[in-house]
């Protein structure tokens, strides 16, 4: 509840621009892993085969202009807590922690995101795509515990991110419709390096201008400092999600 109050206040601070439209969007589903790799330098994965579900949500607030930019604010906590056991050693942070040790994972990804685009392509039939950039602060957390081992990193970070939405009409009041924010990895893999948070679904035009969304929503990425004593950590998270804007 405090981080939501927080969430509202800096609803105001947005630059005002005439003939805009204030919208509030509120995303809730269920989150699951895909993959969760942690591994130590020149090591395998030792949390390989690690899956957890938990509750999502997602809170965005945007101003609107048909044919000018839009500016959004985008709050989403992030939490999945694991318990299973160690598939290979991993040393990390001066510890050592044996394969076949049972362990718990402390996964923390909470984020705010500023963003904003503009069109770049229009139809006739409705049909757009906007482009522009986002600027994430997120707070990270990975906490390992087993095997009377454990150890805790923490990092806040701001990360520029490519800012990419469009929407394709099939009648009805029906439409395809997508936003995501993603930076490619650079010298590494350029999907599993980088940070991609994508949604896909099909939107419904309701009374009053209010849409509802049925879809996916997509958070992977990763990174690998290839250092000793320092971890790697790649992750593909995947949520089935109900959008509701008004």
């Amino acid at each position: 509840m405090k981080n939501t109050f927080l969430f509202m206040l800096l609803i105001p601070s947005f630059i005002y621009a005439q003939s805009s439209v204030d919208r509030f969007e509120v995303e809730g589903g269920i989150i699951s892993t895909r993959n969760m790799e942690i591994h130590g330098y020149k090591q395998s994965n030792a949390t390989e085969g690690w899956s957890e579900s938990a509750p999502t949500l997602r809170l965005e607030y945007w101003r609107l202009q048909e044919n000018d930019w839009n500016y959004g604010l985008v709050y989403q906590p992030f939490a999945i807590q694991y318990k299973d056991t160690l598939k290979n050693n991993l040393n990390t942070k001066g510890q050592v922690f044996s394969s076949g040790d049972s362990a718990k994972l402390d996964y923390q990804f909470p984020s705010i995101r500023f963003s904003g685009n503009k069109p770049i392509y229009q139809a006739e039939d409705g049909s757009y795509i906007r482009a522009g950039g986002s600027a994430i602060i997120r707070y990270a957390k990975v906490e390992l515990k087993g095997g009377g081992q454990s150890f805790s990193d923490t990092n806040l970070i701001l990360i520029p991110l490519i800012n990419l939405e469009a929407n394709k009409p099939l009648g009805q009041g029906y439409s395809l419709f997508t936003r995501s924010d993603f930076l490619p990895g650079i010298g590494g893999n350029i999907f599993l390096d980088g940070l991609y948070d994508v949604f896909l679904g099909v939107r419904k035009k309701l009374e009053k201008g209010n849409d509802v969304d049925f879809g996916l929503r997509l958070f992977f990425g990763g990174y690998d400092p290839k250092k000793q004593d320092d971890y790697a950590n790649k992750i593909f998270f995947n949520s089935v999600v109900v959008r509701y804007s008004f």
